[in-house]
């Protein structure tokens, strides 16, 4: 009797064993984890919120605040995303660091990386900047070349407040690769930020301040000059006159299935795209 007994309490801890990790394994089916660039972070969101208000067992979870393009890479490497956002293309040295992650990529918009100033630096004259221009604001601080006063574009007397993105960023990324022609170049600037809404805040709330920020965080209040005489506009950042264009991407550990595969398609459904252009980006078809 005590042998069955024993028998039976050793049956009874397997099943409870299994039944948790059965349901384990429904959690982690059920969840869809999205992280990375704060750039596409308005994209998915909205997108999550269709997606979930339309299923009742699966939950699309978006990363917030978002830890940048580097970030979300990292996580879909390390295995801790089911979805990488990303605002420029995978490094070969991420491939290298997580060579067991096959990053499929899905790319889910276009956008332009604009540079926007204070509306008191825009309204004193300062509406257009060479690329030269760009770069010398951005040098690093004791540079001959460095410009860090408005005065010497045509603003008034002012020092220049430089923001940027953290590294990792791939608007950073973006923007330094045509500006410095190295995205790993080291700048002057002021201060570095985590998002764009965060370079877009910053910009705002002083009156001598430059940054740059995706084209959906452009404003009346934080005023996109033009760059080399082109406007950065959906137009032109299509067409590719705009210099500094980009796509926008979402990465899976191979192809996408399941859920996954059902949200990417929610994003690039009619629908998805219209809440793409909705967010101020580029729609890909």
């Amino acid at each position: 009797m005590i042998k069955k007994a024993n028998k039976i309490k050793v049956l009874a801890i397997f099943a409870m064993v299994g039944i948790s990790t059965f349901a384990g394994c429904i959690d982690r089916a059920t969840t869809v984890n999205v992280a990375g660039s704060s750039t596409v972070f308005p994209i998915a969101q909205q997108c999550a919120e269709i997606f979930n208000e339309r299923h009742e067992n699966i939950k699309v979870q978006i990363e917030s605040p978002p830890s940048g393009s580097g970030g979300g890479i990292k996580a879909l490497g390390k295995g801790g995303a089911d979805i990488a956002d990303a605002s420029r293309k995978v490094k070969d040295k991420e491939r290298n660091d997580w060579p067991g992650c096959n990053f499929v990529d899905h790319v889910v918009a276009y956008d332009g990386v604009a540079i926007i100033v204070s509306k008191r630096i825009y309204d004193s004259g300062v509406t257009e900047f060479t690329n030269d221009q760009v770069k010398r604001i951005f040098l690093p601080a004791g540079n001959p070349d460095k410009i860090t006063n408005w005065k010497e574009v045509g603003g008034p007397d002012k020092k220049i407040n430089v923001n940027e993105r953290e590294i990792g960023s791939g608007t950073r990324d973006t923007f330094m690769e045509v500006i410095f022609g190295d995205e790993d170049a080291e700048t002057g600037a002021t201060q570095s930020w985590n998002a764009n809404a965060d370079v877009k805040t910053a910009v705002k709330n002083a009156d001598n301040a430059i940054g740059y920020v995706g084209l959906g965080y452009t404003g009346s209040d934080t005023p996109a000059v033009k760059l080399n005489g082109i406007e950065c506009t959906r137009e032109n950042i299509k067409s590719g006159e705009y210099p500094i264009s980009r796509s926008l991407h979402m990465y899976t550990d191979g192809d996408a299935t399941g859920p996954v595969r059902e949200f990417i398609d929610l994003v690039l459904s009619e629908e998805g795209q219209d809440m793409v252009e909705k967010e101020g980006f580029i729609k890909v078809g």
